[in-house]
């Protein structure tokens, strides 16, 4: 004979669960590291989804050990029994006894799985019986909405969207930057080229003036020079002249004559 979960009125029990204050349980799994990670809007459907085991258990008790949970309602249930002078006391408060919690222990055989196949059907019908239409009861027994789960996905899309928006950005930045580096490496090339080449040309001009002034200094100097020796050949021959007409008076009359 199966022993009753609780001997107060259903409505009793139902309305203490409503009561429980899981603020701790949910903070503890919403822990990265402690926890499970998870968001406060899945950790708050996680619970809407204990509190409605809690309440099938109350409300169908000749059927309590054949209801099943979902994986992440389960996990809800052992970070409350974890808090243990909290989940005593919350077990007092709402069944007036303590909620005993039988994992299942050692391999699963193939017996095993087809007796879970019955009992998941068994908790469908009772959900259903509860809960009414096929979405209604999956959500209640999942603790997710529809509506929660559809922002889940809408979430994780934007942030892919943002993602690739920001790495296409980041792409944008990388060329812009590489592009300016090559304008300027260009740029300074550039400037290079012309300055080489101005200084070539400024080089050559300076090479052409100075050999211009160089040319024209040599040519004006043996211009003189030219001059000069001119002079001094019309000086001599003055002088020579003067001299043979002073030493030979006849060639001086002669030439006179």
């Amino acid at each position: 004979m199966k022993t009753k979960l609780t001997n107060r009125p259903v409505e009793q029990v139902i309305a203490s669960i409503r009561a429980l204050d899981l603020e701790s349980v949910k903070i503890r799994l919403m822990d990265p590291e402690l926890g499970e990670g998870w968001t406060r809007e899945y950790a708050e459907g996680i619970e809407q989804g204990y509190r409605n085991y809690l309440t099938m258990l109350a409300k169908y008790q000749d059927h309590a050990e054949d209801i099943l949970l979902s994986k992440d309602v389960d996990e809800f249930w052992h970070t409350h029994i974890l808090q243990t002078i909290k989940y005593t006391e919350d077990c007092e408060a709402v069944f007036g006894k303590y909620l005993h919690h039988a994992p299942h222990i050692g391999e699963v055989t193939s017996v095993d799985k087809e007796k879970r196949i019955a009992l998941a059907e068994k908790t469908r019908r009772l959900y259903q019986r509860e809960f009414g239409n096929e979405r209604d009861y999956s959500t209640a027994w999942i603790g997710i909405s529809v509506k929660a789960e559809n922002a889940a996905m809408s979430g994780a899309a934007i942030r892919a969207e943002r993602a690739a928006m920001s790495g296409a950005a980041i792409r944008m930045e990388n060329a812009a930057m590489s592009g300016a580096a090559i304008r300027m490496e260009n740029a300074a090339m550039s400037g290079a080229a012309i300055r080489a080449e101005r200084a070539a040309m400024s080089g050559a001009a300076i090479r052409m003036e100075n050999a211009a002034m160089s040319g024209a200094a040599i040519r004006a100097e043996r211009a003189a020079m030219s001059v000069s020796g001119a002079a001094i050949r019309a000086e001599n021959a003055a002088m020579s002249g003067a001299a043979i007409r002073a030493n030979d008076p006849e060639q001086a009359i002669a030439m006179v004559a």
